[in-house]
């Protein structure tokens, strides 16, 4: 009961982002991925930034745990939900990564797969006219992410172009937006995160949504080796970029959950 309470009253007290950002604090981890995919489906329209930005990003561990929690909460399969509201090839490459069936990581390299993926991608995609996509779907949702890193790099020997290259030539909108979010969390995970930060504070109007989003997502899983990331690619830190791009209460939350300048 307290936490009702509770919650009433900083909505009462709160608003805006300082309001989204703290009720998103009293959620855990999983509850608030479930409420922001949630909120990403309601209505009309899509909000697609943010359901790729959550499917895509989160590994199969946590991508389970927020099917289980989303059912919790909302009496409804996550699946389900996401069939309901997209379609075509980026609904078939969402519900793929929502079944989490992606293969556990392995002790044994095997070089043999790894070329034969390369190689597949290659012929699902630039070396043919159009795209197989369901080929790219296949092997990003269900190889393993160590798997999936060394097909990167061996598929340079088929391709012209990298991974990411290949993605912008040959698929588009959203489709284009969530393989090439696969592929930056496989090769960094932390530094996908750095960059949409620094995407979302880099216009006049701070991205608000989306800092809130990856600060409150992070902050109890990796947000230390984001900030170091941040750092080392943007030569500048964190907690700096927010003092800049955001103001008042909000700001000084958003520094807290930060922790310290690097």
């Amino acid at each position: 009961q307290l936490d009702d309470d509770l919650v009433s009253a900083l909505k009462g007290a709160l608003s805006g982002s300082l309001e989204a950002l703290i009720l998103g604090l009293m959620k855990s981890t999983a509850q608030y991925d479930a409420s922001e995919l949630k909120a990403s489906m309601k209505g009309l329209g899509t909000d697609e930034e943010t359901l790729i930005e959550i499917v895509c990003s989160r590994n199969n561990e946590e991508l389970a745990e927020i099917k289980r929690v989303y059912r919790d909460m909302f009496k409804k399969d996550l699946e389900k939900d996401v069939a309901g509201d997209t379609s075509g090839n980026f609904a078939k490459l969402l519900l793929a990564l929502v079944q989490t069936r992606r293969d556990e990581p392995s002790n044994v390299v095997d070089y043999e797969k790894i070329d034969e993926d390369a190689r597949a991608l290659y012929e699902a995609g630039v070396k043919r006219k159009g795209t197989d996509v369901v080929t790219w779907i296949e092997i990003m949702s269900q190889r393993s992410v160590p798997h999936l890193q060394k097909v990167f790099e061996r598929y340079k020997s088929y391709s012209p172009y990298d991974m990411k290259e290949s993605i912008r030539k040959e698929v588009k909108g959203d489709l284009e937006k969530s393989f090439l979010t696969l592929v930056e969390c496989f090769e960094n995970r932390q530094l996908y995160f750095a960059s949409r930060l620094n995407e979302a504070m880099k216009s006049k109007g701070a991205k608000e949504k989306v800092v809130t989003r990856i600060i409150v997502s992070r902050c109890e899983v990796d947000l230390i080796k984001i900030r170091t990331e941040f750092k080392k690619h943007f030569k500048r830190s964190l907690y700096q970029t927010i003092t800049e791009h955001t103001k008042g209460d909000y700001q000084k939350a958003l520094l807290s959950l930060c922790g310290g300048d690097d």
